[in-house]
């Protein structure tokens, strides 16, 4: 049960929040509750008690009676009205409120739009602060002397390595607007509407809220990407060295290594969503560019290590009236200027063929060359066809074609959620008389939401070569599935707190495969791990072409990522036996770490969680009850008054009324020892103070620390 540090405003006041009480209500139970609580209805000597209950009675009545406080109110809590109308809060000094002509003057249903927008784009920038930018650092490492094979003895040995850096790859990739005319040179200043009163204000604030929202809907942002890598060579320099006796030696020293930038990647894009743009005058209206709604087009231009030009085009189409669309996103890439070779062109297609299943086609056509006709008749104009200068001046691509089948984990949002102790207790009697077979299904469908399996089959051609991939992932181990992405607690409708991460964290495990029309077979295994709110980890093993036998070390944090491939086994000396030690090495390390050390160091933090709240709660015991005891001896005679006239009126009259803390069902027996020790409490006035014409009013889904006088 939770036991909240601060009162629940309708509890206090005597209200239910739904159906929620209008605005005679509100004041009528202030006005029963000033009677009882107000310093100048008490005798002297309950003075400075009367002020402090009549203070917070107060504060929840000016709280609930104001449409914007209550709105923020039932969305955040007592603390969060005091921050959103505190410095830098949305409602404060300097706030959104204040930047925006007629905030104060919206309906409560205005407002409650308002105050959703404004806490998505506060969450949304400090979001993009964390993850405006991304970068990857991969750092390899050569320690292929770890295993050896021995083929005359037919036996697999390990050694103790000499590890060192082979090679490294940095990247960075982070978003900015795009300059435009208007951002240089400033907007146009706009006269403010005048005043024609409130709801003529309200509609202009609704109305340039409206517009707001669009442009930076309509915002775009341009990705700049760069990166660089390649091997790192050692580099030995010939010294004479003169010893004591007056010999002298030739060697060569190691000197630091040199970093050879064999990949070099600089480029910018810029992405466009266009939305019903066949609702709007100008030439998107037109019948060529009326296509575009509804797609999304994307421009990037590369400088390094060649100029090329990509654009994208991606849109949803139906053929069919009723039926799933297919997603048609089609490229083009120019490499060469067009007198050289024309763009290569790219087409891919999705549908989706069931729940959680697509269906992936893509085709590229590679680079492409003008055909004969085309170069005969403009060469005496044009020069056309690739020239032997600019032969490899750019990357030449190969015709491919893929067809992929793919299943995608079962989204979070529509999983069944995983009953925790409370919910248990308040639904027992409920659970078991539920059928059985109910049970088991939905136990079933549970597993499954938690182990959120994926799995990919990929088959691929090309003048090349072909290849059939597999790739198959699942989280091991009970707990918080490790591949949740983080979820926005604010949407339209109102705000979603996360819970608390109660769970040890599952491991998220990807096994891939990849079979060549030669029958040659690569493989890696990954397991991937939440280590903290925003950081994973992960170790890999697998087979990467000549390399042999890499074992993988990742970290991942906000978009921040490195990685250390480490080399453990030469290509010529893979074989089962080493592959199985490089398998299960990491597996028995990884088990005994999570099972021996780190799940119960995170049980033992949790049981002293628990303690530490339970010892905070025994020692506010004694003043909660000093607390009751003052309100009931303020409330005493009017709630007495009431019962008179109640039993005049043969109304309801509370003539005795104790609470005793009762045991769960589940845990009767094993609590029965430690309730002996409690003694049953009076509070005959604080539920008589609930009796309202004739009728017990106890407000539902309350606890009863939040009721008024009630401990």
């Amino acid at each position: 049960m939770d036991y909240p540090d601060e009162a629940d405003y309708y509890a206090l006041l005597g209200l239910s929040r739904t159906p929620p009480p209008n605005d005679a209500e509100i004041r009528s139970a202030y006005r029963t509750l000033t009677l009882s609580f107000h310093p100048d209805k008490q005798p002297a000597e309950w003075h400075e008690a009367a002020a402090v209950h009549f203070a917070r009675i107060r504060e929840a009545y000016e709280t609930l009676i104001d449409p914007r406080k209550r709105t923020v109110y039932d969305l955040l809590g007592a603390e969060g009205v005091r921050q959103e109308w505190g410095p830098g809060g949305v409602m404060g000094r300097g706030g959104d409120a204040e930047r925006q002509l007629g905030v104060r003057a919206q309906s409560p249903e205005e407002f409650r739009r308002w105050f959703l927008e404004s806490m998505k784009r506060r969450e949304r920038r400090a979001v993009n602060s964390l993850v405006q930018s991304r970068g990857v650092l991969t750092v390899g490492i050569n320690a292929s002397s770890l295993i050896s094979y021995d083929a005359e003895e037919g036996e697999t040995h390990l050694h103790i390595p000499s590890p060192s850096p082979s090679s490294y790859r940095v990247g960075y990739t982070f978003k900015a607007p795009v300059p435009t005319l208007k951002k240089l040179l400033g907007d146009d200043e706009k006269e403010e509407p005048e005043e024609e009163g409130e709801k003529a204000a309200a509609t202009d604030g609704s109305a340039e809220e409206q517009k707001r929202d669009v442009m930076e809907e309509e915002e775009m942002q341009m990705t700049i990407t760069a990166s660089v890598g390649g091997p790192l060579k050692r580099v030995k320099q010939k010294a004479t060295i003169t010893h004591m006796d007056g010999t002298t030696e030739e060697r060569k020293l190691p000197l630091p290594p040199i970093l050879v930038s064999e990949q070099m990647a600089l480029g910018a894009g810029v992405t466009k969503i266009f939305g019903d743009v066949s609702s709007k005058k100008g030439i998107f209206n037109w019948r060529p560019f009326s296509f575009l709604s509804y797609t999304g087009v994307s421009v990037n231009a590369g400088i390094l290590p060649a100029p090329s030009l990509r654009t994208n085009v991606a849109k949803a189409v139906t053929l069919v009236p009723g039926t799933k669309p297919f997603s048609v996103n089609l490229s083009t890439t120019f490499n060469r200027s067009l007198n050289q070779c024309p763009p290569s062109i790219g087409l891919q297609l999705t549908k989706q063929i069931g729940e959680r299943k697509h269906a992936v086609c893509n085709w590229s056509s590679g680079t492409l060359t003008w055909p004969e006709a085309v170069q005969e008749f403009f060469n005496p104009l044009v020069p056309m066809g690739i020239d032997i200068d600019s032969a490899l001046s750019a990357p030449t691509e190969m015709s491919q074609f893929s067809f992929a089948i793919m299943s995608s984990p079962r989204s979070t949002k529509n999983t069944a959620p995983m009953d925790d102790e409370d919910d248990e207790e308040d639904h027992m009697d409920e659970e078991e008389d539920e059928d059985v077979e109910y049970k088991r299904v939905r136990s079933q469908q549970r597993a499954e939401d938690k182990a959120a399996e994926a799995w990919q089959v990929v088959a691929a051609a090309s003048p090349q070569g072909s290849a059939l991939s597999f790739m198959y992932a699942r989280n091991i181990f009970s707990g918080t599935a490790a591949n949740d992405p983080a979820r926005s607690e604010w949407s339209s409708e109102g705000h979603y707190p996360l819970p608390p991460a109660n769970e040890p964290r599952s491991v998220r495990v990807e096994v891939r495969s990849t079979l060549s029309l030669d029958m040659s077979l690569g493989w890696s295994i990954e397991g991937t791990r939440q280590v903290g709110e925003f950081t994973r980890m992960g170790v890999g093993v697998g087979v990467e072409g000549a390399r042999g036998i890499v074992m993988t070390v990742s970290w991942n944090r906000l978009g921040q990522r490195i990685r250390l491939p480490i080399a453990v086994c030469p290509i010529d000396a893979v074989n089962a036996d080493s592959a199985a030690l490089a398998i299960l090495f990491p597996w028995v390390a990884y088990c005994a770490l999570e099972f021996g050390f780190i799940r119960p160091r995170e049980r033992k933090k949790r049981r002293r969680v628990i303690a530490r709240r339970q010892k905070e709660l025994k020692k506010l015991i004694p003043k909660k009850r000093a607390e009751s005891q003052q309100a009931i001896e303020l409330m005493r005679d009017q709630v007495q008054r009431r019962q008179a006239r109640e039993e005049k009126q043969d109304g309801l009259v509370i003539t005795k009324a104790e609470y005793v803390p009762q045991p769960l069902k589940k845990s009767k027996k094993k609590t029965s020892s430690k309730m002996e020790g409690y003694e049953a409490a009076d509070v005959t006035i604080p539920v008589a103070a609930l009796v309202d014409r004739g009728q017990l009013v106890i407000p539902p889904n309350t606890t009863k620390v939040c009721l008024l006088a009630l401990l």
